[in-house]
């Protein structure tokens, strides 16, 4: 449901304050309410469905097969689908180009390395099945929980098969498998955070209505490290569309390298939950 002018006007009005004031009360830092659920997929590696206090909801899936490391071009393969839009959307395009390339830039594909001829290549299936706000942001975190819950084969053949050409052989027993990203590592999947500009002030997890009535907005990359690329500009908006001050890039680097760690400490938490379910 479109806000009526009045409504635009005092939402906008609202969230250029200082300090400002969300519809939901929020902080600019945080996050909607999620309910996340991890490894309910049989038949996948992987997998994480995260619904928000909306009723957006997200499922990502992770499968695995073996390949010939010369015969790829990339051993990540994201493929997007959104209820509503044709796979070949421009909607669904951009989503799917942000999630592939950060994975191409920011996952170390040496851990998927078997031999020095064979490697896992990774399908990772996103389908969201109802938003109302842009979704990158929770296909991102979804996406997070699910590498982190992917478990592969264990290999037993011999690793070096330069010599010799061998077939990669795997144990039977499932409880053998290793973990994508072991618990020790200092690695973790990279997310995108979507951040709402109004007036001077910048928005984490922007909602529809304040997705309306913002004047800008980006699309931002972080690790375990801190902030990384991409640093998109992004209109979440067709109606209050306003240049970028550099006010607005400060303010939203240091938003998420603030909110960042936070949330990879609470989705680190929900994929070493055996339970499989959390709120946050």
């Amino acid at each position: 449901m479109k806000l009526s002018p009045a409504e635009r006007s005092y939402l906008h009005d609202s969230l250029a304050l200082q300090p400002p004031i969300r519809p939901d009360a929020r902080s600019p830092a945080q996050f909607r309410p999620l309910e996340a659920s991890i490894s309910f997929l049989p038949s996948s590696n992987g997998s994480a469905r995260i619904r928000l206090s909306d009723g957006s909801e997200c499922i990502v899936s992770v499968k695995s097969k073996v390949v010939l490391t010369a015969n790829v071009s990339s051993l990540i393969l994201v493929d997007v689908d959104v209820s509503g839009y044709r796979d070949d959307s421009n909607f669904v395009s951009n989503l799917n180009y942000h999630l592939q390339s950060i994975l191409n830039s920011h996952f170390p594909t040496a851990v998927l390395r078997l031999t020095s001829r064979y490697s896992f290549k990774i399908f990772v299936d996103c389908v969201v099945l109802l938003h109302t706000s842009y979704p990158l942001g929770l296909l991102s975190l979804t996406t997070y929980l699910a590498l982190k819950t992917t478990s592969l084969p264990k290999l037993v053949s011999e690793v070096n098969d330069e010599e010799v050409e061998e077939q990669p052989t795997f144990s039977d027993d499932w409880d053998q498998s290793t973990p994508l990203i072991p618990t020790n590592s200092t690695f973790q999947p990279p997310l995108l955070f979507v951040v709402a500009v109004v007036g001077d002030n910048v928005f984490i997890d922007p909602s529809r209505e304040e997705q309306e009535v913002s004047e800008n907005g980006m699309i931002i990359g972080y690790e375990t490290q801190g902030v990384i690329s991409p640093f998109n500009n992004i209109s979440l908006s067709d109606r209050e569309v306003k240049g970028m001050k550099l006010l607005h890039v400060i303010k939203a680097h240091l938003l998420v390298k603030k909110c960042g760690e936070e949330v990879l400490k609470a989705l680190n938490s929900v994929a070493k939950d055996e339970g499989g379910n959390a709120i946050f």
